[in-house]
């Protein structure tokens, strides 16, 4: 699942719907010049000779994802605008693209926070200047089981949005080899307890599914009763049932519930005629990059309220129960889309097309839908 919500590049304002992504470190578009058959795809382009603002730059920059997707360009300086938020940082201007964005999305935008205080990640950005109330930022989506019409997340820029959780929030700091990354205490399924091994798990909102090594995955999928593994594609597991997983950290339990594991909307047909549901809990296969740490993406968020604090210097993260829903009192609305590819036709994108709608709160909170 991507999560997209809606920024503005430029004086004036270029509008552009961004997936946010926590996994990477790039905010990054399509630059008008782009002719690449991919770069026709996307749906708006931003033309620095049009802004006021813009300052261009001939230092380059290309990322690589987890699903072996790329892109690259040369950075620019320019004025964002998010929700009431209003600031100046580099964007990546993409002259060369082979990502594999959904329809509506245009570009990524990159919430790593870096601890060696680059001026890169916006988060760096927003962190040293006076822009947001406190350095955090707050995600919250919309589970299956939630009111129809709520949109499909919430983002709060600058705090955590009280009407979102209920309880305390549990914090855990972040270490491992990426930002955002921090240590597994625990994982049950079915009652069984899984070995975890002292694994360490980035929580990406940038990811639909939760990839972990193929051992876990075998252990996890193994203990839930009718489960079926496909060597190319991965398990397949009963499209009902009662197996929960539950994932500690910290001192904080996160249930899993059944219908998140068995991802219903990306079904295949057995030989014998039955239907089976993709596994959420998935290993690397075919172009999937190879990872060193887990990546707990919606399957896993959705079900916890999550703060991302940069007020230390790796970062914490902040989990805790999902409240009855609401705004917050201080926000700023804007909206965020999700769609799907179908992972059952050999490769897993990390980073698939599902988008939805959020909202922006606190100093700027972004809704997706």
């Amino acid at each position: 699942m991507q999560l997209a919500v809606p920024l503005g590049l430029g004086t004036p304002a270029q509008q552009f719907n961004l997936a946010i992504d926590t996994g990477s470190p790039i905010t990054w578009v399509v630059a008008s010049s782009c002719v690449s058959s991919i770069c026709s795809r996307v749906s708006n382009h931003f033309d620095c000779t049009a802004s006021s603002s813009c300052q261009q730059s001939s230092t380059p920059f290309n990322i690589s994802y987890v699903d072996g997707s790329k892109v690259a360009g040369s950075y620019i300086a320019e004025k964002y605008t998010l929700g009431s938020l209003s600031f100046k940082g580099a964007v990546g201007l993409v002259s060369d693209d082979s990502s594999a964005m959904g329809a509506t999305v245009d570009g990524i935008m990159g919430l790593w926070y870096y601890p060696q205080g680059s001026e890169i990640p916006i988060l760096n950005v927003l962190k040293n200047s006076s822009a947001l109330a406190q350095p955090q930022i707050g995600v919250w989506l919309k589970s299956s089981s939630s009111e129809a019409n709520a949109p499909g997340g919430e983002i709060t820029f600058g705090g955590a949005d009280t009407s979102r959780y209920s309880g305390d929030i549990s914090y855990v700091n972040c270490g491992g080899n990426s930002p955002w990354t921090i240590p597994v205490g625990g994982m049950t399924v079915n009652g069984q307890t899984i070995e975890t091994s002292g694994a360490m798990a980035t929580l990406d909102t940038g990811t639909s599914l939760m990839l972990v090594s193929q051992t876990v995955s075998d252990a996890i999928n193994g203990a839930i009763p009718g489960a079926l593994k496909d060597p190319k594609t991965g398990w397949f597991l009963p499209c009902t049932g009662n197996y929960p997983i539950t994932i500690t950290f910290g001192t904080r339990q996160v249930t899993i519930p059944y219908s998140a594991l068995a991802v219903q909307d990306q079904t295949a047909t057995t030989n014998d005629g039955s239907t089976v549901c993709l596994s959420a809990a998935m290993y690397p296969t075919g172009d999937t990059a190879t990872i060193s740490d887990w990546l707990l993406g919606d399957a896993f968020l959705k079900n916890v309220y999550t703060v991302f604090d940069f007020s230390t210097p790796k970062g914490r993260i902040g989990l805790a129960s999902l409240g009855s829903g609401g705004s917050s009192s201080s926000s700023s609305n804007g909206s965020m889309d999700n769609s799907s590819n179908d992972a059952a036709g050999g490769r897993l994108a990390m980073l698939s097309s599902m988008l939805k709608a959020l909202t922006v709160v606190a100093a700027a909170v972004v809704t997706f839908a």
